[in-house]
Order: structure tokens, then C-alpha cells, then sequence
């Protein structure tokens, strides 16, 4: 644990850049070089003055002394022993990384990761070659910390389905064949749920969806496409358009179907 104050900081800071241009410097350039006031570099020179640290010629000459040396050389220490506690916890998390548990996991289980909805999950099961260690363990569906990573997670092939919604004007959510959407969704899993415009929000919610990509869907999409999720977007006709032009973009897969009831 360091000793230092605040104050002893700007002391110390105070004494080093007197010790590097000694005799000559006046307390406005080590206002400058430090960003504190003039008034506040003169009451720490007082400060270090009368504890034996500093001494002064007067017409702005000043020297550290052989106390003041000594002093620097431990509050140099402090620092040092600091600065390495700090490397060293940044040593220990740098290969730390987060994921949700699949079931209760405790600190030292061996856990297996794998994508699900666009997330990192820890399972003690044997499903995937990428695995680690807890760091901090927690309950079923908690954050938990993974350490120790070895193997590559597999992001699998995902797809993308764009249900075609009718416009307000020709009749928007009312018009939906529900059905068929919920015929194409009943053995889709690992997917989540886009929407663009108000008849897509409506559309969503009438199937008990909680959208969770509704703006900059496009980058959304992207994104989620890229860790491993499969994407289900509600959009009408001209914002389709839109959607399908930034996926051929970017190469990716889509299936458009039109869900107007007829």
C-alpha cells in the first residue's frame, strides 16, 4: 500500500524539478511544468523549507538537500513498489475474460466456451475445443470470469430471414399471415430478433418478441451476424430494400419471405 498523499506527490514532483535545473528556477516555470498555481508551488517550497528538504539562497536560487535527496530516494521507492502492485494485477486479468454461465459454476471448475445469441457461455461439458478456467465463479445464467483460454471458439454459420411486412397503407400489422412467420421460426434456434419502422415493432410484439436490434439495424445486423447468431428481421417492403443491399454488401446469406396474407 502506498504512503504517499496527494500532497507528498506534488512535493516530490516539486523537489525533482528543482534537483534537475538547481540553483536557477523560478516557481512560475515549475507552476507550468506541473499545472498547479504559483501560490500553490510557494507553499509547498514553505512546506519542504521548513521540513529540511529544500533550502534557498533567496533571488529565486534553491537546492535540495542532502535530507531532501534522501527523502526523494524513498518516496521514488513507494512509487516503484506501487506501480509494480499495479502491473501485477494487470498481469493477472489481461487474459481474463467474461462469459455466462450454463450452470452454476465455481472458481477452478474446468469449463468449456461456446456462441449462443451473439454471447460467450461456460458449460462443464464437453461440446466445444475451446476451453478455460473460472476466475469467479457465479449461478446459472451470472456473469462469470474465464481464465487460462486455450482452443478457438467456433462461430457458427448463421442465417438471416427478412419477413416482408405490407405498409400501413395496405393494411401493416393486420394484414400479417402469423402463421407462416411462426411456421418458419418453429426449428430455428440461436437467433435474435431485428426490427425497422413501426409495423416491424408491432408485427414483433404481436408474436411476444422482445426486438432486440430496433436502431442502426444495418450495422446491427452485421454485428450480429459476426458472433455467431442467426438474425430474424421484421421490415416492409422499400426498408427490405434497404437491408438486403448492406447484406449483399458484406456477402451475406439472406431468405426474404413475403408475409402479406392474401
Amino acid at each position: 500500500m502506498i504512503s504517499l498523499k496527494k500532497r507528498n506527490i506534488t512535493e516530490l514532483q516539486v523537489l525533482a524539478e528543482i534537483l534537475n535545473h538547481q540553483p536557477h528556477i523560478k516557481q512560475k516555470e515549475i507552476a507550468d511544468s506541473l499545472g498547479i498555481t504559483v501560490q500553490a508551488v510557494s507553499e509547498h517550497i514553505r512546506n519542504l523549507i521548513k521540513e529540511g528538504y529544500l533550502c534557498s539562497k533567496g533571488r529565486g536560487e534553491y537546492f535540495v538537500t542532502e535530507k531532501g535527496v534522501k527523502k526523494l530516494k524513498i518516496w521514488v521507492d513507494e512509487l516503484n513498489n506501487y506501480i509494480k502492485d499495479i502491473r501485477a494485477s494487470l498481469y493477472r486479468y489481461k487474459d481474463v475474460w467474461p462469459a455466462i454461465a450454463s450452470e452454476d459454476l465455481n472458481e477452478g471448475d474446468e469449463v468449456y466456451l461456446y456462441m449462443y445469441r451473439g454471447n460467450v457461455w461456460a458449460t462443464k461439458n464437453k461440446i466445444t475445443s475451446a476451453k478455460g478456467k473460472v476466475l469467479v465463479g457465479g449461478k446459472k445464467g451470472e456473469d462469470v470470469a474465464i481464465h487460462q483460454l486455450s482452443g478457438i471458439i467456433e462461430i457458427p454459420e448463421c442465417r438471416v430471414i427478412i419477413f416482408k411486412l405490407p405498409p400501413e397503407i395496405e393494411g401493416g400489422s393486420k394484414k400479417v399471415d402469423y402463421n407462416l412467420i411462426k411456421e418458419n421460426l418453429k426449428n430455428l434456434d440461436n437467433y435474435v430478433v431485428a426490427t425497422m419502422g413501426t409495423v416491424g415493432y408491432v408485427v414483433a410484439k404481436k408474436l411476444n418478441y422482445t426486438p432486440e436490434i430496433r436502431f442502426g439495424v444495418n450495422t446491427g445486423v452485421v454485428n450480429a451476424i459476426k458472433r455467431g447468431t442467426n438474425v430474424v428481421i421484421f421490415v416492409t417492403g422499400k426498408m427490405a430494400e434497404r437491408i438486403i443491399k448492406n447484406l449483399e454488401k458484406y456477402r451475406i446469406g439472406y431468405t426474404v419471405i413475403d408475409t402479406q396474407n392474401k
